[in-house]
């Protein structure tokens, strides 16, 4: 249980500093595969109903958030500001996401979380911290995550 109250602490810590270096759409789009696979993952198991409305809460504010201000103006930029290659260049990356979902399924088919998910996305946060109320609702899920996981 040391473990997990450390990796809790670890994750409070690291949301509260702000990212270093721009975030990657590659890497980007790898935490989008995980919350994605998180939260139908959520929708799977036992757990408390509220505790999985805050973990899904969160993890839609992280996700919008790495979609609005990392992804779609990165997609822009990347393509001269041209929408139809950007729209294009999304497809890509969704159909990307999609095979890294299912990567996750077959790795972890059990209908429940791991604390691989909480180290996973806490990595994510490393590289991309978003403001305000959607980091509060970040925290609020990966706290509430650990504290799933302890209960169990």
């Amino acid at each position: 249980m040391k473990t997990v109250t450390c990796i809790a602490l670890g994750a409070l810590i690291t949301l509260s500093q702000p990212a270093m270096a721009e975030p990657s759409i590659n890497n980007m789009q790898g935490c989008q595969a995980l919350i994605d696979f998180l939260d139908a993952k959520l929708d799977q198991t036992s757990y408390d109903s509220s505790d999985i409305a805050k973990v899904q809460g969160g993890l839609a504010a992280y996700n919008s958030y790495i979609q609005n201000e990392i992804i779609t103006p990165g997609l822009l930029k990347f393509s001269n500001g041209d929408k139809s290659k950007a729209n294009k260049l999304q497809e890509q990356v969704d159909a990307y996401k999609t095979q890294v979902v299912a990567g996750y399924n077959k790795r972890y088919p059990q209908n429940r979380l791991f604390m691989d998910h909480v180290v996973a996305l806490n990595n994510c946060t490393q590289q991309a911290v978003p403001q305000g109320a959607d980091l509060q609702a970040l925290k609020t899920s990966m706290e509430t995550m650990v504290a799933i996981l302890k209960a169990s």
